[in-house]
């Protein structure tokens, strides 16, 4: 038997924990000679699972169809398995990957709500395609939100990003996000640990989750309710020792309370993008246009904007300056592509 048949047998044996599982590779040399008898582990119940296991002809076809399907599988002992999912204490024993993306470099996660304002989806797809200028792989769950959002940003810049599924690579869910889903598969990367045909269970989502945070230096939550999932991936970056950051929002609005939240328990509060890179990744340095195209009154608005959408009426009033003269401000901000303007009279920072 080969290694990787016997790392994907390993994978598929629910009696074993994934956190068993790791210590199961880390204690042999070949995981393939306990499914051949040729060696036993420490532990007993480990090695009956391992013996008992009878799923090898459902394995040989699966594999076959994968192949067929242009699907990549990377196993935890090969070096294209991202370097600090390794490290977490309950890591996927193996990855199928769609897409030629490599699963290593730099990573950031962003993540927030399914049902996301207008506010919070612009957000995220702006941080993410800043944090793609700067050559950083953007990691999420593709889903609806705050998730979708953030892909579209990094594949707007032409940058890398990794879309970790909650089911099978054969399935896309949710459905409305199949142009993404195909659009990933071809520039980026989409990746699972589950089976084909698996379903997109509740408990899988927890489960992918721990993928999204082990992935990445730190976790980047936008927007997020109380009750938000995106609450489970930063509490499991707080576990495996990793960043967590987030956006402020509105003290009263219940659409950002858990974001609001991890802030108040310790979370890095995040204003610009210098705060992101100066947590994570630090000495790494971003152009931005603020410092090459602008400077003088320009540079003052576009610093007063911060990195919300700030309405034209609070931007005159926090700048003392005449209404005439900001108007003339904002123009010449949006002709240089600093700035976008929102329905409403709002504006907002692109970098």
């Amino acid at each position: 038997m080969d290694e990787l048949t016997a790392l994907i047998a390993l994978s598929r044996i629910k009696r074993i924990s994934n956190d068993r599982k790791k210590w199961v590779v880390d204690s042999c040399q070949s995981v393939a000679t306990l499914f051949d008898g040729k060696a036993r582990t420490a532990d007993p119940s480990c090695g009956q699972a391992i013996r008992s296991f009878r799923g090898f002809d459902a394995i040989e076809k699966e594999t076959a169809k994968l192949s067929r399907m242009g699907v990549d599988i990377v196993t935890i002992k090969d070096e294209a398995y991202p370097p600090l999912l390794r490290e977490i204490p309950d890591p996927p024993m193996v990855l199928y990957r769609k897409g030629p993306l490599p699963l290593s470099g730099q990573a950031l996660a962003v993540v927030g709500a399914r049902k996301a304002t207008f506010e919070g989806m612009l957000l995220a797809e702006r941080i993410a395609e800043t944090l793609s200028s700067a050559g950083i792989t953007v990691i999420s769950g593709l889903a609806r939100g705050v998730d979708a959002a953030a892909h579209k940003g990094a594949l707007r810049q032409k940058g890398k990003t990794v879309g970790v599924l909650g089911c099978g690579i054969d399935t896309c869910y949710p459905s409305e996000n199949w142009t993404l889903f195909q659009e990933m598969a071809k520039e980026g990367a989409v990746v699972t640990e589950y089976t084909l045909g698996e379903k997109p269970l509740r408990h899988h989502f927890p489960e992918r989750n721990r993928i999204i945070a082990g992935f990445s230096k730190g976790v980047l939550v936008v927007e997020a309710s109380t009750r938000s999932g995106s609450l489970i991936t930063a509490r499991l970056a707080l576990e495996y020792g990793r960043e967590v950051m987030a956006i402020p929002g509105r003290v009263f609005d219940e659409a950002y309370k858990g974001a609001n939240n991890l802030i108040k328990q310790g979370a890095r509060l995040v204003e610009d993008i210098g705060d992101i890179l100066g947590t994570c990744f630090p000495g790494l340095t971003l152009e931005t246009k603020s410092t090459v195209a602008i400077e003088g009154d320009e540079d003052y608005i576009y610093r007063l904007m911060g990195i919300d959408r700030i309405h034209v009426d609070e931007l005159i009033e926090k700048s003392r300056l005449e209404t005439k003269k900001v108007m003339a401000i904002l123009t010449r901000l949006e002709m240089k592509d600093m700035v976008r303007t929102i329905p409403g009279g709002f504006y907002m920072r692109k970098v």
